[in-house]
């Protein structure tokens, strides 16, 4: 049996980095007391907001961060792998920001990244609108990555709603992805839960879905309800609409046993 046990952060971020570094830093200690394999975060762990200059004052450069530096030192203290689920963050000669989520092992060191690929360009309604590609760089690659003897496929929210991009990681050989969110309220609402549970039982995989909640600056909202869906489409832990650590145990037999059942990745 290879089990592995899984910490959720969901939590309501602040308008700076500095203040959300202390509350996931608070986080991460909570979550010792289950002795995860990983913790996980949000997508916007380190700065959310929906005014453009607040974002661009705030956000910093990957070797300033200091959730991303937090981070390390806890992972190499603790022996503990970590997915900051996303950090916005600035590059040099390059006007627009990237998201990237980031896999630190248990050394403290950065074992891979992910920048999104798809940005979320819609209009949900009269009083909300998005525009990710005026603010970001879409990221190219797909990234799988290893620990714990374990395939791990990366991804960020708004690539949820793209099945390909699933397929292609269960394809390389994904047991479980990781999907950091920071939902809006009305998507959140209709088509969280089905989208999540939908990737998991297409490709037969845990899908670990961290999602932001709350409200956050300039009355940016956020839906939380983060999740774990089991291969066969289970919801093994949930949260609601206010900050949680979510701990749960994970058994990757599961993943083998959905896939004997229902080869669909071999069919196409």
């Amino acid at each position: 049996m290879k089990n592995l046990k899984i910490s959720q952060i969901q939590f309501e971020a602040k308008p700076t980095p500095l203040e959300n570094c202390d509350q996931l830093e608070n986080f991460y200690k909570k979550a010792l007391k289950f002795k995860p394999d990983l913790i996980c975060t949000p997508e916007c762990s380190n700065i959310i907001t929906s005014d453009k200059k607040h974002l661009f004052k705030f956000a910093n450069y990957q070797n300033d961060c200091p959730i991303l530096k937090m981070s390390k030192e806890f992972a190499n203290e603790n022996n503990v792998y970590i997915n900051i689920g996303s950090l916005l963050l600035k590059k040099k000669n390059q006007k627009r920001l990237v998201n990237r989520s980031f896999i630190i092992d248990n050394k403290g060191k950065i074992q891979s990244f992910y920048d999104k690929i798809h940005m979320f360009d819609v209009n949900i309604n009269k009083n909300e609108s998005h525009r990710e590609s005026n603010s970001f760089k879409p990221g190219k690659k797909i990234k799988i990555t290893k620990f714990k003897n374990t395939k791990f496929g990366l991804s960020i929210c708004y690539d949820l709603r793209f099945p390909y991009l699933y397929r292609e990681l269960a394809k390389k050989g994904a047991e479980v992805i990781l999907s950091p969110a920071a939902f809006t309220v009305p998507t959140g609402k209709d088509h969280w839960e089905i989208l999540t549970r939908a990737r998991a039982i297409e490709n037969n995989v845990f899908l670990i879905a961290t999602n932001m909640c709350g409200t956050h600056h300039k009355n940016r909202k956020t839906y939380g309800h983060s999740v774990l869906v089991s291969p066969w489409g289970k919801l093994l832990n949930k949260s609601f609409n206010k900050s949680a650590l979510l701990n749960t145990k994970i058994n990757l037999n599961e993943v083998k046993e959905a896939r004997k059942k229902i080869p669909s990745l071999k069919h196409g």
